[in-house]
């Protein structure tokens, strides 16, 4: 019997790596549809559907109109547009692939420390500007330069200690910065193990020189940032954000950076993506914008997408798959679409 893989986000000069779908009898279709009728149409018939659950509107209407589907593998870490009860009611996995770019995310979380840190984005535009030489004019290194404080002598707050977060927190860590985390689903005891003071979030807000958000976009975390949270940070401190846009109220950011409630922030990702022409975030130059970039690197795009069809062609041979979302569906599912069924 011939199984049908729909793959939902074709790129040009992507590899979706079909190959590994070799073993089986399959017939694979690929396409960008991002619509849910699109979906519908495409994947109404199909074992298994390769799609990206942060972006995807993977709801009720669309799951249940997938009679024949055994797995969604999602193309992400985030799987906010996918409904998992109602993918569960219709014994499906959904699986995700939340350890593909801790290295990249982290590690453009820490350079947006040392850049705001540091200036970078005044120190450059005075220099090509002004063509500036600071030794020989100490007036414009005052005017674009301080306040600069040393990093090993900062505080980082990381709001979210998932992998990410995690992984942050130990680059910081080894940066000689003194790390506190907010998260309150990790037991102190694994906030410490991962080189972090554990925190309530008011006091993060208020003792933070950086704050680093890796939270998932849930109806918790939806607009977690807001005037209240900026106002209590320190006017000297920095906003980090390579988690949601969602996560933040974008306005109440804005709003802190022009009246100097914080001094800059550096975000890969925004509320508007791609960002606005007339968002004011872009003429700012105490902000970094990086496009939702950070998860990009060649290893981490080839896992990115290596390991969902994996996921599927397990599913597809009657083993349950790794990185599931919806456990509880695991008795039913081996039930129906085990080996042993």
């Amino acid at each position: 019997m011939t199984l049908k893989v729909v793959h939902a986000w074709e790129m040009p000069d992507l590899n979706l790596w079909e190959e590994v779908l070799a073993p089986l009898d399959v017939a694979f279709h690929k396409g960008f549809w991002l619509l849910e009728d699109e979906l519908i149409e495409n994947a109404g018939d199909a074992d298994a559907l390769i799609a990206v659950p942060s972006f995807h509107p993977l709801n009720r209407r669309v799951l249940e109109a997938l009679k024949k589907c055994r797995i969604i593998a999602g193309i992400a870490i985030g799987f906010e547009k996918v409904d998992l009860e109602a993918a569960t009611e219709q014994c499906i996995v959904v699986t995700n692939v939340p350890d593909y770019c801790l290295d990249e995310v982290s590690g453009i979380a820490i350079t947006f420390m040392l850049a705001l840190g540091n200036r970078l984005g005044q120190v450059d535009k005075a220099v090509r500007e002004g063509q500036v030489s600071f030794p020989t004019d100490r007036k414009a290194l005052l005017e674009v330069v301080a306040p600069r404080f040393r990093m090993r002598n900062q505080t980082v707050g990381i709001i979210g200690l998932g992998k990410i977060g995690s992984t942050t927190a130990l680059k910081a860590k080894g940066l000689g910065m003194r790390v506190i985390a907010y998260d309150p689903y990790v037991p102190e005891g694994v906030i410490e193990s991962r080189g972090a003071i554990p925190v309530d979030l008011d006091t993060l807000l208020r003792e933070s020189d950086f704050i680093s958000l890796h939270t998932p976009r849930t109806e918790e975390t939806h607009q977690m940032m807001g005037s209240e949270e900026f106002r209590k940070m320190k006017p000297t401190a920095f906003f980090i954000n390579t988690a949601r846009g969602e996560c933040v109220k974008q306005a109440a950011l804005i709003q802190a950076l022009r009246e100097g409630w914080i001094a800059g922030a550096g975000l890969d990702v925004t509320e508007d993506e791609p960002i606005e022409k007339d968002n004011p975030l872009r003429e700012m130059t105490n902000v970094f914008l990086t496009g939702h970039s950070a998860y990009y690197s060649e290893v981490a795009e080839k896992e990115l997408f290596l390991k969902p069809v994996k996921q599927a062609l397990k599913a597809l041979q009657g083993e349950w798959p790794s990185y599931v979302l919806n456990p509880e569906v695991k008795d039913r599912w081996l039930e129906k679409w085990g080996k042993t069924a």
